[in-house]
């Protein structure tokens, strides 16, 4: 990718088709991904998208808002982007990382989730409105079991917050049934990561509410993850808060 060109994501007559969402609905169904996962994991899960230079240095990344909902698909995309990349690395570097055997089992079920919910989207997308994120670490110590769990949990936090956010945009039924049925894997990862950092507490539903983000607030705190810069051009300028009134 060319320094000196700025990417900005496409027009996406693919999704709003409703035989693509027809198939992605297909995808979600479970024996669908009991049939996909195996070979999404085989041709993905040793992918690496670690890029040289520090956080928000490198290409424009551009996500225009006045798409619609295709906007917040492509946005949804690049933070499972980064879940995924985060867990395939975790992953990779099991024997070192100080995990217990059976938190390396959690962080392999999380690695398989964030690869098909990346894959999904992918699909979904097509070749003109894909794009690939390229990533960073900083603070991240994946040989040490703490500071993997505590990003593993900003993450997952990040993403519930996300997608939580990016619900009142959202315009058409189907996306937003998609949304509502990642958010609530997203939910229960980030309930098992808590329980993982201090189990048989009250720690794993810290809230009675999850939070709600607003996509300025996601992208920034993404950012910091994220070698391009990523720009949200025409983001919604009005934000209904949550319950928590923190986004």
């Amino acid at each position: 990718m060319s320094e000196r060109q700025p990417l900005v994501i496409g027009d996406g007559g693919l999704l709003t088709s409703h035989r693509t969402r027809r198939e992605m609905f297909k995808l979600m169904a479970a024996g669908g991904v009991a049939m996909l996962l195996p070979s999404m994991l085989a041709g993905c899960s040793d992918d690496n998208m670690v890029g040289p230079g520090e956080p928000g240095t490198g290409t424009p990344l551009t996500i225009d808002f006045a798409r619609g909902d295709l906007a917040i698909l492509q946005f949804a995309y690049a933070l499972e982007q980064l879940e995924a990349d985060f867990y395939i690395r975790v992953v990779n570097g099991l024997s070192s990382s100080g995990l217990s055997m059976a938190e390396q089992a959690v962080m392999v079920d999380l690695r398989n989730h964030e690869v098909l919910h990346r894959e999904l989207f992918k699909a979904a997308l097509g070749p003109s409105n894909d794009f690939t994120i390229s990533t960073v670490y900083p603070g991240v110590n994946f040989s040490n079991r703490q500071s993997i769990l505590e990003a593993a949990r900003g993450f997952e936090d990040l993403g519930v917050a996300a997608y939580n956010g990016a619900a009142q945009y959202i315009t058409d039924p189907g996306t937003l049934t998609l949304a509502g049925k990642i958010v609530s894997v997203e939910a229960r990862h980030a309930s098992a990561i808590r329980d993982l950092l201090q189990p048989n507490t009250t720690a794993f539903a810290p809230n009675a509410f999850d939070d709600v983000f607003s996509p300025s607030k996601v992208g920034a705190a993404a950012q910091g993850f994220v070698t391009q810069r990523l720009t949200l051009a025409n983001a919604p300028s009005s934000f209904v808060q949550g319950p928590n009134n923190n986004g």
